[in-house]
């Protein structure tokens, strides 16, 4: 290529095809003489026409040769690979007595040939991934060729040479006369050439890619991988237990182990190795297998968040404070501002210490990060916080707190709003929204002991709902309405939101409820750690209680209120049916508890049943729990907790207004809910930090977001300005008194400056502090 000044390989050196090629291709297709061809390319002519009968009976596939000295044996290269899979640190001398074992590759083993296979596939010493796609690729390419070789098309006629030298039935010979036509010819253009030979771009540059890697066996197309129907591992314990236990039937391994497959399944394996016959003596392969057990638990690795990744040096070394701000902020040393919301200036610390713009610049889109430390989520994060439902109530408003306190000085309009949102992707609001919670968790915010979950339809008022794919979910009233249905989860302990995630009305809870504890909880807190789970009645599956209590927070407890379906009317008729051992709950109910096993997983739960004493039967309703130990009232207690992510809901719903985010963007309303969630965390932080009544109140209810804006947030009178030291002092001008909420956050402010938390990366550092002055003062001394 280098010296032909060639962008496509072709030629390359010590490769004999391209002479018996070029030999072949002037008799074919310029009509040379086969004598003057032979003494041209130096080839006698016996092996010219062993060549072309190759060529006539397998296309250009039969002009390639290798070597293949050893003996292949399917059976045992499988099962080789498979063990290398499920057990990567297993020796050869291990894989070699396993082997052994296993009937039908029995007496085919040796260390020797294990290494060969191995090898052949890429398992060499370095074990790199490269290697593995390498190799891998190129046995299944062999596996085509040798497909070829076994079904000669005979489309190639040597009577008419010329025109059937190169046809339709031989894609690998059109491939290599396209790569030969663009190395030879410098006039031919790709697009051009690959349309001549009918052959797409895309294949093109892949063809070129490839042919650099593995040369002209990049030409005949390799098999996808594929998927197995059961992982490496599983049919790895399978074999073991089999061998270990010849007598066992499929379902004594499936119930001893808890696998999660069908009986076919497993008898299909134990056929496939030859492991069905039941008189053979039984083999412990204990001591050659890796201690590692297949199911063992990885330690958990806590998320670090973006607050740690990047430095203040770095972001003011690389960003600018906006322009429009350091002009207002220029002005107010010499005169004062009126605002009357002074709610987002004394959050702007919090949301700063909870990171939010070191992770958007690290997981934001590039697009928008602009060379401003200011972001696009702060407006909308300020716009919550100060009380404006949507985004464009911010136009005709004069007050300039929301654009103060977010750093940009002056608001944009709404369209340039929503277009920027368009930019993020579900992956990078998936990690700017982990990255808040492990921030959040750092702080002290999250405990992750108690979590619930529960879903919230927010309804879609719009038109053509079937047309614009909105799926559709049951209200309150049970009514299927086109909605979306994020599903929360949430710190009951703390009375926090952990998470919150975008998903369509249709989407029931045993869809979505592996998705969303894999990329929402599992790579923040810790599973293990989990005490006690709260789940609504549209969790009652089964599968979802043994991946809840088996697989994921196997430390944990679940609490639940039950749906009466088939499967749970079945298990509590025997109670229902009797009249006996019913326990008074109150005046009005009554309850009766059971323990049960669950048919398909064998879990234990104890199920508590209330029921109304006059209506018996007509009213009926079930709550479960796997603590089996717990008294039945105390179940009963217990599930009232969850009523704490329900009226968290309802806080979203009115303080942060969850519900008025309107558009049909999956992506807008997922960025919408990272703004909540921001929101709500900063307000959590807020109020921690402040501590008193406002923290804890009587009832163990907190003050909300609506509360605190009529006590201090929104519609005061007051000025802000910039003293000496950059500082900006906020001034209520209405008079209070001592002891007050303006006096408690007052010192707060101070304290927190003390300790270097009061300080706002998109105000260039500066810190915020509240001061109470009555204007009226002077009307006493008058009087």
């Amino acid at each position: 290529m280098a010296k032909l000044q060639s962008q496509t390989p072709y030629f390359y050196e010590n490769e004999i095809f391209f002479n018996h090629y070029d030999c072949l291709r002037s008799v074919w297709e310029h009509g040379v003489a086969i004598k003057s061809a032979c003494q041209k390319f130096n080839i006698s002519r016996s092996f010219f026409y062993e060549i072309e009968k190759k060529f006539t009976d397998y296309g250009l596939p039969g002009l390639f040769t290798f070597s293949d000295s050893c003996q292949q044996y399917p059976d045992l290269e499988q099962l080789a690979l498979l063990l290398k899979k499920g057990r990567p640190f297993l020796s050869y001398t291990s894989i070699h007595r396993i082997t052994q074992s296993v009937p039908i590759t029995k007496g085919l083993s040796s260390t020797k040939l294990i290494s060969k296979i191995l090898q052949s596939h890429g398992y060499g010493i370095s074990d790199m991934k490269d290697d593995f796609n390498f190799w891998g690729r190129i046995q299944r390419t062999l596996d085509v060729w040798a497909t070829f070789l076994k079904t000669p098309d005979r489309n190639h006629n040597p009577k008419k040479r010329k025109a059937t030298f190169l046809i339709d039935q031989d894609p690998c010979h059109k491939r290599l006369e396209l790569l030969r036509e663009l190395f030879s010819n410098h006039k031919s253009t790709s697009k051009e050439v690959c349309f001549r030979f009918g052959v797409s771009m895309p294949t093109y540059y892949r063809l070129i890619a490839e042919y650099k890697l593995y040369g002209l066996w990049a030409l005949i197309p390799a098999h996808s991988q594929g998927k197995q129907s059961l992982s490496s591992e599983l049919q790895l314990a399978i074999i073991l237990e089999k061998l270990k236990h010849p007598k066992w039937s499929p379902e004594l391994i499936i119930k001893t182990h808890k696998l999660k497959i069908s009986r076919f399944a497993v008898l299909r394996v134990i056929k496939r190795w030859g492991l069905d016959d039941k008189n053979r003596e039984p083999v412990a392969l204990d001591e050659y297998l890796d201690k590692v057990s297949y199911v063992e638990d990885k330690p958990f690795q806590p998320f670090k968040s973006a607050y740690h990744l990047q430095s203040e040096y770095t972001i003011f070394n690389t960003r600018r404070i906006n322009r429009h701000f350091e002009l207002i902020c220029n002005k107010m040393k010499i005169r004062p501002f009126q605002i009357c919301d002074p709610g987002p200036f004394l959050l702007a610390p919090f949301v700063n210490d909870l990171g939010v713009i070191q992770a958007f610049n690290t997981y934001g889109p590039i697009k928008l990060r602009g060379k401003e430390i200011t972001n696009l989520a702060l407006l909308n994060i300020f716009r919550i916080l100060a009380g404006y439902r949507r985004i464009s109530h911010l136009n005709n408003n004069r007050d300039r707190s929301v654009a103060l306190a977010s750093g940009i000085g002056m608001y944009g309009s709404t369209s340039k709003y929503y277009e920027d949102t368009i930019a993020f992707t579900f992956d990078q609001i998936h990690k700017l929204r982990c990255d808040l919670v492990a921030r959040a968790k750092e702080l002290e915010l999250i405990e992750g002991l108690q979590i619930g979950f529960d879903f919230h339809l927010k309804e879609f008022y719009g038109d053509h709902s079937v047309e614009k794919q909105i799926g559709k979910g049951p209200d309150k009233a049970g009514n299927m309405v086109p909605s979306f249905r994020p599903h929360v989860a949430w710190d009951l302990a703390t009375n926090v939101i952990i998470n919150i995630a975008y998903f369509q009305g249709g989407t029931r809870a045993p869809r979505i409820i592996h998705q969303f504890c894999e990329q929402n909880i599992l790579p923040i807190l810790d599973p293990l750690a989990v005490q006690e789970l709260y789940i609504d009645s549209e969790y009652t599956k089964e599968k979802d209680f043994h991946y809840y209590k088996k697989v994921v927070f196997k430390n944990g407890d679940i609490f639940i209120c039950l749906k009466k379906n088939k499967q749970i009317l079945k298990l509590i008729k025997p109670a229902t049916d009797s009249d006996e051992e019913w326990e008074p709950f109150n005046k009005d109910d009554e309850f009766k508890a059971i323990q049960v096993k669950l048919p398909k997983t064998g879990l234990e739960m104890k199920i508590v049943i209330l029921r109304d004493r006059e209506k018996k039967t007509e009213n009926i309703r079930c709550f479960s729990s796997t603590n089996l130990q717990l008294h039945s009232k105390d179940i009963l207690r217990k599930y009232r907790f969850r009523w704490v992510i329900e009226n968290g809901i309802k806080d979203l719903v009115s303080s942060y207004f969850i519900d008025e985010i309107f558009g049909l963007d999956p992506v807008k309303v997922e960025f919408e809910f990272y703004c909540v969630m921001v929101a709500r965390l900063a307000y959590e932080y807020f109020l921690k930090e402040l501590g008193g009544q406002y923290y804890n109140k009587v009832d163990g209810n907190k003050c909300t977001l609506q509360k605190m804006r009529t006590l201090l947030f929104e519609k005061r009178n007051c000025k802000i300005e910039q003293d000496h030291s950059g500082n900006l002092i906020l001034t209520l001008l209405d008079w209070q008194k001592k002891g007050t909420i303006e006096d408690h956050v007052s010192k707060m402010l101070l304290s927190l400056k003390e300790k270097g938390k009061n300080k706002t990366l998109w105000w260039n550092n500066r810190s915020v502090f509240l001061r109470a002055k009555n204007q009226y003062d002077f009307l006493k001394s008058v009087q």
